[in-house]
C-alpha cells in the first residue's frame, strides 16, 4: 500500500543522503510528510536531525501559524529549523495595480498582519537574496544555500506534494527527464548533490487523513473548522489569501479569523 511504499522511499533517502531537509508549509500534505519522516527517525532510533524549512508568508490563518510553531517546538530535539521571513515577491490575485506583494516588507511594518516570529531568519541571514526574487526563485537557491550551511555531502529535500492535487503536480512527477536520482522517478535534481524527493506523490486526500488518525499525527486544526463549515475534503487549502490558490477561500478567512 502507499504507506509501505512511502516508508521504503523514506528508508532509501535516509540510507543514501546524509542531510534530509523538509519543506513544511503547515498544510496537510507537508504535515504528513514531516510526521512520517520523524516517525521513521524515531522508530529506527537514528541519531541525526532533520532540517525543517518553513517559508512564512506573514498573512495566513492563525491556526496555521500555531501548528507550525507547535511542530517546531515539540520536535525541536529532532529538527534544525529555518523559519524564513523574507520580503520576496509573491504572485497575487487581489490587486488590480500590481501582480505581486511582499510579506514582511520592512517599509510596511505598520500594517504587518502579525509580529515577526522570535526564531525568524530574515534578509540579513541570506546573502543570495535580491529584491527582484520571486518566492520560488528564493526557494530554489535556498536548497543549495542550506546544503552548504549544513556542510552536507548530499541533500534530499522532501516535498509533500501529491499528483491527485493538480495537473501541474502530476507533471512534476511524471514528466520524463534526465535529472532523476539513480532512476527514482519521484526525484528531481535541483543542483549539484541536492535533489527534491516526493515520497507521498501517489497518496489520495483520504490516505492523508487515515494516516493522521491511525498514527495520531499532530495536524493543522484549521481542517476541523473547514470540515465543520462543509468544505469538501479535496477543496481544503491553507494557502495565503493573496495568492490565486487561496482566492476561493477568502470568504472563509472572513469567518474563521
Amino acid at each position: 500500500n502507499v504507506y509501505e511504499a512511502t516508508n521504503d522511499r523514506i528508508k532509501y533517502i535516509f540510507d543514501n543522503f546524509d542531510h534530509v531537509y523538509i519543506s513544511f508549509s503547515g498544510g496537510k500534505d507537508s504535515g504528513v510528510m514531516l510526521n512520517l519522516a520523524l516517525k521513521y527517525l524515531k522508530d529506527n532510533k537514528l541519531n541525526r536531525k532533520i532540517t525543517l524549512m518553513h517559508l512564512d508568508y506573514e498573512a495566513q490563518y492563525e491556526l496555521t501559524t500555531k501548528y507550525v510553531e507547535e511542530m517546531e517546538e515539540y520536535y525541536k530535539d529532532y529538527l534544525q529549523t529555518y523559519h524564513i521571513c523574507v520580503p520576496f515577491k509573491v504572485h497575487t490575485c487581489t490587486s488590480t495595480f500590481q501582480n505581486y506583494w511582499r510579506p514582511w516588507e520592512e517599509s510596511k511594518k505598520d500594517i504587518w498582519v502579525r509580529e515577526l516570529p522570535k526564531n525568524a531568519k530574515t534578509v540579513s541571514d541570506f546573502g543570495f537574496y535580491t529584491e527582484n526574487m520571486w518566492d520560488y526563485d528564493f526557494q530554489e537557491k535556498l536548497s543549495h544555500w542550506i546544503h552548504d550551511k549544513e556542510k552536507a555531502e548530499k541533500t534530499a529535500v522532501l516535498v509533500g506534494i501529491r499528483t491527485q492535487e493538480s495537473l501541474h503536480r502530476w507533471r512534476a512527477i511524471h514528466k520524463e527527464r534526465d535529472s532523476y536520482y539513480k532512476g527514482k522517478k519521484y526525484s528531481k535534481k535541483v543542483s549539484d548533490n541536492v535533489y527534491n524527493f516526493y515520497p507521498i506523490f501517489d497518496w489520495t486526500t483520504e490516505d492523508i487523513w487515515v494516516a493522521n488518525a491511525r498514527f495520531e499525527f499532530n495536524y493543522n486544526k484549521l481542517y476541523d473548522l473547514y470540515y465543520q463549515a462543509g468544505v469538501p475534503l479535496d477543496s481544503m487549502r491553507v494557502a495565503s489569501p493573496f495568492i490565486s490558490e487561496g482566492q476561493e477561500s477568502l470568504k472563509l478567512y472572513k469567518v474563521i479569523e
